[in-house]
Parts: C-alpha cells; structure tokens; sequence
C-alpha cells in the first residue's frame, strides 16, 4: 500500500511517499526558512506564499525519487492542524484535489501526532501505554496513550521550548533559529556558570518558559553586554547557552519521567523540532534507564517537519476503518487527541 503524505503547517512543504507504513520511499522538504530569517520568526504570509508556489513541484519530486506514478497511490494523509490556516489551506485543498482525481481516500491528520509517529516508520510502535513529549517551537506537550486513546497531562503555560530557544538565541544576536545554533554553542560552554530558577505551575505537568527568556534579558540589559556584542568574550555567550539549555532540558526530562511513574509505564516517546537537541537525547536517555524507561527519539531527519510522519500516522489512521470527507478544513489551534 502506497500512502502519499502532505505536510504544510508552517513554513515547510512536505510530500512523501510510505510504503505499507514502514518503508519510507522518499521525503522531500522545501523549507522557506532563509526568508523568514531576516525577520527573527516565521511570517505567516512569506510561509503560506512558499506552500502555495512549491506544493506540485515537491509532489513532483516525490514521485520521481519513490519511483511511483500518481496512479500507483493509494491513500493520501495530509496536515489539517495545528498550524498557520493559511499553510495548511494550500496541503489540504491540494490532498482534496488530488484524492477526487485519483478516485481514492483521504485522511487528515493532527500535526502534532504526527511528530510521534515519526518514531513509528523506523521502530514499531509500543505494544503497551506510553508517555509522549512533543517539544517543538509552537508546543510543548505531555500527553498519555494508551490503545487508541489519548490525554493530554500537561502543557507550556507561556512560551513553547523552540520559543525560548530563539528568544533567547535573538537576544544573544545569535540568529534565528536558535535551536541548533544554542545547542551549538552549549557545546563550548559551562552549564554551571548561570543558575535559573525552576519554574512553578499550577498543573503538575505543565510548562513554562517564559521566565528563563526574561532572565536572560535581564543579564543581557543589567552589566553584560559582552554576552550580546560580537566583539565580546566567546565563553559568555557559550557559558549562557550551556546553562539555558542544561535547564531546559532538566526540566523537560524531570516532568516526563514523573509522567512515566504517575502512570506506570515504562517507554517515553518524543517528537517536534526541539527533539533533535543533544542535550535533551542524552539526558533524558540517561535519566530513564535507572527505571527501566525505554525513550525513542526520532532519527534527525524526521525530527523537523516532515511528511513522512503524517504519512505513517495517516496510515495508522485509515488502518482503524477512519476516512476524511470533503468538509474537512484546516484547524489551526487543534489539539492533541482531537479529530
């Protein structure tokens, strides 16, 4: 069974073609991100704009490396939500199109499931509940799955993780996106030399990142002006990048294997963006084996996003007897779990 996956919630347009839900025959990503790189943050219009030019010629593309034709497919998945509506509108008019064409079904598929099951095209999937963690630059979850059903445990109250991560790399002059230029730098530095206060939520798995990014703004306003100035010592900004990403990270793993004894499972899922950072990898990896917790982690590739990961959750899906009809439309504030 050939599933074309459609993957436009942001600034990236995705198509991929998967193979009976575990062969991925290609991927293919055109990401828009040097445009908004002068703006420090994704601008909804240049986003929607790159979806709408570059959709057939990925589609395209990913015919021609999975050496299919249209006709050989038999299912389309493709992104409803969560997402910029004016993204999601140019995949999913697009699957529509496509599928009434073909003659075939269609699913549509929640963004953020998808980045659990990226794991899924490389691993199968856990035969008993889990515990997921979706750390990317617009959510930050906690969620509990157990058969085919799915709680949401807590979230960010504020900021999601990849928000504070380009916040604060913005504040340094670092660039956007902060992620992988942090996590670059904290390679350099001393995870010691700035202390941040645990956050306090009110929900027990819940989030926040708001604070840390102010604090780094108070260091950086208040008598050090050398972590902002490209002429200043290279070890400020990398000891700064160290210790924001060495709490951050604790935080993220303290939470999740609290959610693993809470519910007395013993493997933990992470997908989005943020879940390709190496301190959050290593830490968490080392934090659960004293449980006995298995952690996945997707491979790099699929960590970003991708349409491989809404082909794989749109063929979980059609495999539970579910279809999408042609009222379906975008929904860009959908949550976890919804459909």
């Amino acid at each position: 069974m050939l599933t074309l996956g459609i993957e436009t919630s942001c600034d990236e347009t995705s198509c991929a073609v998967l193979k009976d839900g575990g062969q991925l025959l290609s991927n293919v990503v055109s990401s828009s991100l040097a445009k908004h790189k002068p703006f420090g943050g994704v601008v909804p219009e240049i986003a929607s704009r790159h979806c709408l030019e570059q959709i057939d010629l990925v589609f395209q593309e990913a015919l021609r490396r999975a050496k299919v034709s249209k006709k050989d497919l038999d299912l389309i998945a493709v992104t409803y939500g969560p997402g910029l509506v004016g993204s999601i509108l140019v995949g999913l008019s697009f699957a529509k199109a496509l599928a009434y064409e073909l003659k075939i079904p269609f699913v549509g598929v929640n963004h953020l499931e998808g980045h659990l099951s990226a794991n899924f095209i490389e691993d199968s999937p856990p035969k008993g509940p889990y515990i997921g963690l979706i750390v990317s630059g617009g959510h930050t979850e906690l969620t509990y799955h157990k058969g085919k059903s799915v709680k949401l445990l807590g979230s960010t109250i504020d900021d999601a993780v990849g928000e504070a991560y380009d916040k604060t790399a913005k504040l340094l002059g670092l660039g956007y996106p902060g992620g992988p230029i942090i996590d670059r730098m904290a390679q350099e530095g001393d995870p010691k030399a700035f202390r941040f206060s645990k956050p306090k939520q009110e929900g027990r798995f819940d989030f926040s990142f708001s604070g840390i990014k102010t604090a780094v703004m108070q260091l950086v306003n208040n008598g050090h002006s050398s972590l902002r100035a490209p002429e200043g010592r290279s070890n400020d900004r990398a000891d700064l990048c160290a210790s924001f990403q060495e709490s951050v990270a604790r935080w993220l793993v303290e939470k999740t294997i609290s959610a693993c004894r809470h519910k007395k499972v013993k493997e933990v899922v992470v997908g989005g963006g943020v879940s390709a950072n190496s301190r959050l990898r290593s830490l968490l990896t080392q934090e659960a084996e004293p449980y006995r917790i298995r952690v996945r982690f997707p491979s790099l590739p699929l960590t970003q996003d991708n349409a491989g990961m809404i082909a794989r959750r749109g063929w979980e899906i059609y495999g539970q007897g579910k279809r999408s009809n042609w009222t379906l439309s975008a929904k860009p504030n959908l949550k976890i779990g919804e459909s």
